[in-house]
């Protein structure tokens, strides 16, 4: 009724989760005894466009899947296109919600694409949009930061994930 009404978003979000739960296993592996919740990263990445084509997907995801009784998901899905406009702490641990934004945001469809790659073709597309244009930029900055946490929690370059 809801991710499967499109193919290729079932694909998307397949692949969101395998790269999602690969840095998660590497995170893992790498950490000094805080560990990711695995079926969380799992669960919320296969599940982040619930909703998506509805107005604030990201939200009514979330919305969706409290009510359906699963509120650790949906904190997860309402907040994986932009972390909630937060920059995450540089001395907090890596937590899941942003495995499956940086996860998300390294596929464009079903293609890998650099964190560059994604915001250069959002920019071609709102290149007359000054206020978007804005936004994208400090999105932007958002996500090579939580990149840059996630690298340093998984001791290699994301690109090698």
């Amino acid at each position: 009724q809801y991710q499967g009404e499109k193919p290729e978003r079932i694909a998307h979000s397949l692949a969101v989760a395998d790269l999602a739960c690969t840095i998660a296993l590497g995170i893992n592996r790498n950490s000094n005894g805080s560990a990711l919740d695995l079926a969380l990263v799992e669960a919320s990445s296969i599940l982040h466009d619930i909703l998506k084509g509805r107005p604030a997907h990201d939200h009514a995801g979330g919305e969706l899947l409290r009510a359906l009784g699963y509120p650790e998901v949906a904190a997860v899905v309402e907040v994986h296109t932009r972390l909630g406009g937060l920059t995450p702490d540089p001395a907090e641990p890596v937590r899941e919600a942003e495995v499956v934004y940086i996860a998300d945001k390294s596929y464009r469809r079903t293609n890998r694409v650099t964190i560059e790659e994604r915001y250069g073709i959002w920019r071609e597309t709102w290149k007359n949009d000054p206020k978007r244009l804005e936004s994208l930029t400090r999105g932007e900055n958002r996500a090579k930061a939580v990149r840059a946490r996630i690298e340093k929690a998984l001791g290699r370059d994301l690109g090698e994930v």
